[in-house]
Parts: C-alpha cells; sequence; structure tokens
C-alpha cells in the first residue's frame, strides 16, 4: 500500500471513529469538553481528527478529584508545522489543555509538544502522528495536574 492510500484511509478511519463517537456524559468525565483549532490542510479535516484523538484520550480517564465532572476542559491545537529538509519532513505539534472550573477558576494549565520525522512523501503521515502524540502527552499529564 502506498503512502498516499495509507494516509487516506487513516484519514477516513479518523473521521469514522468521529462520527460513531458517543457525544454524552457518558463518554467524559468531564461537565464539558471544548476542543478548538485554526489549524487547516487540503484533504484532511484536522479539527475533526484532533477532537476525535481528545475524546478518546478522556474516556477511562481515572483521578481523585472530587469535583471532575464539574470541570470545564478546553484543548486547542496551537501549532502543526512541518520543516522540509533536504529529503526529510521534521513535523512539530503542539496542544494546550485547561481545566477549569464552571465559575472560569483556572485548575491547571497543560502543553504538549511532539515532533515526528520522515520522509517527504509521508508529511500528512506525520504531521498526524506529531498530533497524536502532543495529544498523548498532555492527556497522560491531566491526572497529576488536577490531584
Amino acid at each position: 500500500m502506498g503512502p498516499f492510500l495509507r494516509w487516506y484511509v487513516r484519514t477516513l478511519l479518523a473521521v469514522a471513529m468521529l462520527a460513531v463517537a458517543p457525544r454524552g456524559h457518558a463518554e467524559s468525565p468531564f461537565k464539558k469538553v471544548e476542543v478548538s483549532t485554526k489549524v487547516a490542510r487540503k484533504g484532511i479535516d484536522i479539527p475533526s481528527v484532533f477532537r476525535s484523538e481528545i475524546l478518546q484520550r478522556i474516556q477511562g480517564l481515572r483521578t481523585n478529584h472530587p469535583d471532575m465532572n464539574e470541570l470545564v476542559l478546553s484543548a486547542s491545537l496551537l501549532q502543526l508545522e512541518t520543516r522540509r529538509d533536504g529529503h526529510r519532513a521534521h513535523s512539530l505539534c503542539v496542544v494546550s489543555a485547561m481545566l477549569r472550573k464552571p465559575n472560569g477558576a483556572l485548575v491547571a494549565v497543560l502543553r504538549g509538544r511532539a515532533r515526528a520525522e520522515d520522509g517527504l512523501h509521508a508529511i500528512p503521515d506525520n504531521e498526524l502522528a506529531a498530533l497524536r502524540a502532543a495529544v498523548k502527552t498532555v492527556m497522560h499529564r491531566l491526572p497529576d495536574a488536577i490531584k
């Protein structure tokens, strides 16, 4: 399977996962989940992929915070860029997550960064790998941040 076909299949799977993901409180320990980004790519719905990754990572999240179900999680995809260097592509992704009380008081602010490197032929896969790793980094830190 060629790199474009592999990328296309992964994109379709990510969008399909978003379409079938449950939207109720059962999926999230938070009162509300907000996801935002201004990053766009031709041929891939980055906002949908980002939202899907966030929702996937918070399913089953366990903490001892007594008021977790009253907290609002706001996640933002701040940066997703790729630099070409010879025959290599270097992708960087930066994600921010903020937990706050319904009155707006901050509980935690986290930032995750990830890099991925591959050949120029795999830029979409490279960027998706960096995005997934940055989301994973932020979500992995979340339980410790709100103890």
